[in-house]
């Protein structure tokens, strides 16, 4: 896998709060206040026909630059839908697991939680985020 097919991930959905963002915290034992953006592999989320919203890339402290994308998904119930066999699940599970190895360090938050847990450079993809979603609401319901 190359590092050009590595993307941070906006995975949100809508909510009763509202919009929320899933964060994850791979150090949950050691900083329980250190949550990001999931890190993925965008050609299987792309292969899957995700809807993907390409979001401004981020700067790490490293100078690399990271592709940044957006999908709208709520994770937790996949694996629950009932009516599919047995092994459509498994590989449902798989193909997420794949896509997303550090799925299960994380949770969603309210966005306006999510500004104040993020890194610097990761808000900016959720301010644009929000801004490109408000804006698709505002045609869509007018």
């Amino acid at each position: 896998m190359s590092v050009l097919d590595q993307a941070r991930l906006v995975i949100y959905r809508f909510h009763e709060a509202g919009l929320e963002v899933f964060l994850i915290n791979p150090k949950l034992h050691k900083d329980p206040q250190a949550w990001k953006l999931p890190e993925g592999v965008v050609k299987s989320l792309t292969e899957n026909n995700y809807q993907v919203i390409e979001l401004d890339d981020i700067k790490g402290t490293d100078g690399e630059t990271l592709k940044t994308i957006a999908i709208e998904a709520d994770w937790h119930e996949i694996p629950s839908i009932r009516g599919i066999i047995k092994h459509d699940v498994r590989r449902v599970k798989n193909k997420i697991k794949q896509a997303l190895p550090c799925l299960e360090e994380g949770t969603y938050f309210a966005v306006k939680d999510a500004f104040k847990k993020v890194l610097p450079k990761e808000y900016a993809a959720l301010k644009e985020l929000k801004d490109i979603l408000i804006d698709r609401n505002t045609v869509t319901n007018f």
